[in-house]
């Protein structure tokens, strides 16, 4: 079965009912599917309630018949066939209403995202073509390359007139000091964080003469004092994404947006930004930049316990150092913080690593309690406090 024969089934069995409850997972990728599925809902008169979470077991869905699982799922074995699936994580749910790039034998890790998958179902449900520069957020949200599924739909974008292709700097942020103070992917060290150096070479850059001048004057400033690695200065200016039906156009800030509400435990104000609601704008963008001065500080605090291993001080931004840092370093890296009842892991690797870390925190659930899971270069989980020792030389001993 193709993506377009099982996303053409999916929206056959959604049409067939008036009312549906949709859970998904709460970052940037999980977010825009969400919002392009009850969207193109919403226009198929179909009722539906919206939830989202960090993650999900089989006890956590009420009714099965009537769920619909956005960037979820996929991991769960012993989900009744009656659940819609709609995720991209390696498949171990045995259910027939399931989309997912890797049952097609197609890269789930790199060419197609929950909202690439959400908006194959929504283009079945109907013509919602215009919410493709939704699919562009779970793109840069997961790390993903425009190949495959997702240059197709990208590419129909841009002939569309829905995405406009150009050159710029990547940071996201409103002002250039917002920019700057606020860099989190790619993470400016001396910079990060400090208001008050950003404003003086925002100050700097505000006498340039032209749009060339001052992207020029920008860059070189944060070169000379930042002490970010090559890869991070390599990545602050490159092909740029204007997402000219969406609430924020620029689709790194959009995507930084909605990750970074959802992680603060405010994905309402992500998804009402996801689904176009302009009001919500200005709320959306306080809540993420404060939530990433939590993560500035968080990588800052960071303490290295071993080889590759990092403790951080707060569950909510452990990925997000994971990200930072699996940049930064080009190693495999894993991040823990303490909850209060449970370990949080956030695991990464470069693309192109050996390491499968979906199997490493697969295995570890099983040998520890708890659950994990995710991407081969992208994975993590909840594993009792009880194992940190134990589970930090099982890390050395894979890695």
């Amino acid at each position: 079965m193709s993506l377009e024969e099982a996303a053409a089934k999916i929206a056959s069995y959604l049409r067939s009912k008036d009312y549906v409850e949709v859970y998904s997972h709460h970052d940037a990728d999980g977010i825009a599917a969400a919002a392009i599925l009850t969207v193109a809902l919403r226009r198929a008169d179909i009722a539906f309630r919206l939830r989202f979470v960090p993650h999900l077991n089989k006890d956590d869905v009420e009714r099965p018949e009537l769920s619909v699982l956005c960037d979820l799922g996929a991991s769960v074995p012993d989900f009744p066939e009656s659940i819609v699936i709609i995720d991209h994580h390696v498949p171990y749910a045995a259910v027939p209403f399931h989309i997912n790039p890797r049952l097609e034998g197609i890269d789930g890790e790199s060419e197609l995202s929950a909202a690439g998958c959400a908006y194959l179902v929504a283009n079945a449900l109907g013509d919602n073509r215009d919410l493709a520069g939704l699919v562009m957020v779970g793109i840069i949200g997961d790390s993903q390359k425009l190949s495959g599924m997702n240059q197709k739909i990208i590419g129909d974008a841009v002939g569309n007139n829905l995405i406009e292709v150009g050159k710029g700097v990547l940071l996201p942020g409103r002002t250039t000091k917002e920019q700057i103070a606020s860099a989190v992917l790619p993470y400016l060290g001396n910079l990060s964080g400090d208001e008050e150096t950003a404003e003086k070479i925002a100050s700097l850059c505000m006498n340039t003469a032209s749009d060339e001048a001052y992207t020029a004057l920008l860059l070189s400033e944060i070169i000379v004092r930042s002490d970010a690695s090559y890869h991070d200065l390599m990545s602050m200016y490159g092909e740029s994404w204007k997402l000219l039906r969406e609430a924020v156009q620029d689709a790194y800030a959009m995507t930084a947006v909605i990750d970074a509400c959802g992680k603060a435990g405010r994905p309402d104000l992500g998804y009402a930004v996801a689904a176009g609601d302009m009001t919500q704008t200005d709320a959306a963008w306080e809540t993420a930049n404060a939530f990433r001065r939590k993560i500035i500080a968080s990588a800052a605090a960071a303490e290295a316990v071993a080889e590759n291993v990092w403790l951080s001080d707060l569950v909510e931004t452990a990925s997000d150092v994971a990200d930072i840092f699996v940049r930064s370093k080009q190693m495999p890296v894993v991040v823990l913080a303490r909850g209060t009842e449970y370990l949080k892991v956030s695991a990464r690797a470069p693309a192109d690593s050996s390491v499968d870390f979906e199997q490493m925190m697969k295995t570890s659930a099983e040998k520890f309690g708890g659950a994990g899971g995710g991407h081969k270069t992208r994975a993590g989980g909840e594993l009792p406090l009880a194992c940190e020792s134990e589970f930090i030389a099982s890390v050395k001993e894979y890695l």
